[in-house]
């Protein structure tokens, strides 16, 4: 016989139990969900009441059941992915240093100048041009904690789910200071607000709730959060005292794109390559872009050795090749970033945007 008051006391400590003990939780609402489905039986008249309650029940155990370990992981800093592992973007790592990686390491000496380490940085720029790698290299160089999310760990069709997963990936990173919580696709969480439906709202005005409670002199949490799409993050969470810290992640240069094809070609049999050339002809190519250079030119020795059974070395005329058949999407992005920045009139804002944009645009003229 189904018991109303004590199937709903059941609910009331599923609902206490869902951050401390999940698993608990969840088999109170599935224990609860049963008894429903028997009370809808019991009760006709009001049998759709029962089910629709048990189904929800039976859904919130489910989601708690299956709830992805990586909102509540904490990875330990283990020094494999450094500062050495990224090529150039020498200026952006020094003020990394200086805004997170020193605090982190002394933060006594940053209290006695009245700075604390922890708040946020909102990383931009163009798609692979090595944000998430900057962000565990950042985490290694700082020796913290770090937790990386994407939108889709966190965000649930379920009400107030979202809001849930957020406020306990706050709760994670409290218990393994120091942490750095890492975002990436931001602009899927944190989008602007003006035209985004209540679920959405609602997700962006937890996250503000649990950084705004960031703001205590003992905590170390530092929030990273990386995107293609700048302009579309809320303009609440780019003030001062969130993500007031904007660091532009820019294409390479040329010294750096040539450290970043050495990097990739370290362990593999090449003859001697020209790097210079090279990276003189992958202007306006992201670390993404060089990546897929070189795994297409070690293709194409590879491909004839299963062939022939003989093996021989990459050469410059692979390289050359990879380099002609490989397009770069960054172009493409610099038009529709500078579009959608003075659409918005944010060119202050993300300057730095601004000035590389200009300069693709102005190499595409000659």
């Amino acid at each position: 016989m189904c018991n109303k008051e004590e199937v709903m006391t059941m609910i009331e400590l599923a609902k206490k139990l869902e951050f401390s003990q999940p698993k608990e939780a969840a088999r109170q609402y599935f224990l609860a969900a049963e008894a429903l489905v028997q009370g809808a039986k019991e009760n006709p008249k009001e049998e759709q009441k029962y089910l629709e309650l048990a189904q929800r029940s039976f859904l919130r155990g489910r989601e708690l059941k299956a709830k992805p370990a990586e909102i509540r992981k904490v990875t330990k800093s283990n020094g494999k992915t450094n500062f050495d592992s990224i090529g150039g973007l020498e200026d952006l790592k020094q003020e990394i240093r200086m805004k997170i990686i020193e605090p982190f390491k002394r933060p006594d000496l940053f209290r006695f100048y009245g700075k604390q380490a922890g708040g946020g940085i909102l990383m931009y720029g163009p798609p692979g041009c090595g944000k998430s790698l900057i962000a565990k290299a950042t985490a290694n160089e700082a020796g913290a904690n770090f937790i990386q999310v994407k939108s889709s760990d966190l965000k649930s069709k379920f009400v107030g789910e979202t809001e849930k997963n957020i406020a306990e990936l706050f709760e994670s990173a409290r218990e393994k200071q120091p942490t750095i919580i890492f975002f990436d696709e931001f602009e899927a969480l944190g989008g602007d607000r003006t035209d985004a439906p209540a679920h959405d709202k609602s997700a962006v005005a937890q996250l503000l709730t649990e950084m705004d409670g960031m703001d205590t002199k003992d905590q170390q949490i530092l929030l990273l959060a990386a995107t293609n799409e700048p302009w579309s993050v809320d303009p609440a969470l780019r003030r001062e005292g969130r993500f007031g810290v904007n660091l532009f992640v820019p294409p390479p240069d040329e010294e750096a794109r040539r450290e970043i094809l050495q990097l990739h070609l370290a362990n593999r049999p090449t003859e001697e390559l020209d790097y210079d050339e090279l990276a003189d002809i992958t202007e306006g190519f992201s670390g993404a872009d060089l990546k897929a250079v070189c795994e297409m030119a070690t293709d194409i020795p590879l491909k004839e050795s299963l062939n022939t059974g003989k093996k021989r070395l990459i050469t410059q005329d692979d390289m050359n090749s990879a380099v002609k058949n490989t397009k770069s999407v960054l172009k493409q992005w610099f038009g529709k970033a500078l579009e959608q920045v003075k659409r918005r009139k944010l060119e202050e804002d993300f300057s730095e945007l601004v000035k590389e944009a200009r300069k693709e645009e102005k190499a595409g003229c000659n």
